[in-house]
């Protein structure tokens, strides 16, 4: 059984198919973009950071948050938030405060 079967009622099989194509893309967009910040990182030599950690840091910016606020917002569901922050921290690319 198709995932599209499993989460589709009955008369929104077009529907269905067309979001789960947008999701597909969506999350290509989402992987081809962390490799082009991942190739122009080794353009530039800085391989101390990675993806993932570089797409982290534009998002908070100069702002002040809180892992748990990022994981609220819906960013980086599928990361591991804590882990990346803290080596961002050891590095020296953030600030940690309690």
């Amino acid at each position: 059984m198709s995932m599209e079967m499993q989460v589709s009622a009955p008369g929104t099989k077009g529907f269905m198919t067309s979001y789960l194509e947008a999701l597909a893309l969506v999350e290509r967009l989402h992987r081809l973009l962390l490799d082009v910040i991942k190739d122009e990182f080794e353009r530039v030599g800085v391989l101390g950071i990675n993806a993932v950690q570089a797409l982290l840091l534009f998002n908070i910016g100069d702002n002040e948050v809180t892992a748990g606020e990022l994981k609220s917002r819906g960013y980086y569901q599928g990361s591991n938030v804590s882990y990346n922050l803290k080596k961002l921290v050891e590095m020296g690319y953030m600030h940690h405060q309690r």
